[in-house]
């Protein structure tokens, strides 16, 4: 699986499809509308044409928001250190259409915690 940023500076590979996609509804999750695939951080190689992406640290300080500093695509995000669990997750808003309505979807009450 490949995903890219709309300007294709931001690439993300997997080598498989996740088994769902998740819609959060946290405060910032439904802000970006994200449909967020994750991942063991070993599972995924994230390359950069021209700059690396930017993030977005906020509140606790557990996630890091990642986008493209060329064209804004949020791509993806990473846990940080202060996280109890190491994951990434990746936006599969990213990938063709088809790809991401093949896949079930999976809905986190992110904003009940």
């Amino acid at each position: 699986m490949k995903v890219t940023c709309h300007c294709g500076n931001v690439e993300i590979t997997a080598s498989y499809l996740p088994k769902d996609v998740v819609h959060c509804n946290c405060s910032i999750c439904r802000r970006y509308a994200a449909a967020w695939a994750y991942y063991e951080p070993k599972d995924l190689r994230i390359h950069f044409k021209k700059e690396a992406s930017v993030y977005y640290l906020w509140g606790d300080k557990e996630v890091e928001f990642h986008r493209c500093n060329q064209c804004g695509c949020l791509t993806h995000y990473k846990t940080t250190q202060k996280c109890d669990v190491n994951k990434m997750a990746v936006n599969m808003r990213l990938v063709e259409p088809d790809t991401l309505e093949a896949l079930p979807v999976r809905n986190l009450d992110g904003a009940g915690f």
